[in-house]
């Protein structure tokens, strides 16, 4: 979270959200990459989508989503 109180991805993950259906159509399966209000594209791996990400703009946040119907929840446990 940002300072703000607000999820410093809301943005990306707002237009990702919105593109969602038209993306499942197209590019099911793949990989979206979206930075701002923008999608930059999709691939056809994590990692490539990932070294994409990073080469067009470095270490500023941006969001790297498969394209499925749902998202599954992932719960990782602290072994502390």
């Amino acid at each position: 979270m940002t300072t703000s109180g607000t999820i410093e991805l809301q943005t990306e993950l707002e237009v990702f959200e919105r593109l969602r259906l038209s993306l499942l159509d197209r590019a099911a399966g793949k990989y979206a990459l979206v930075k701002g209000s923008e999608l930059v594209g999709t691939f056809g791996g994590e990692a490539e989508a990932i070294r994409d990400g990073y080469r067009r703009f470095g270490n500023e946040a941006f969001l790297v989503k498969q394209i499925v119907l749902a998202d599954v929840p992932m719960i990782f446990t602290s072994l502390r």
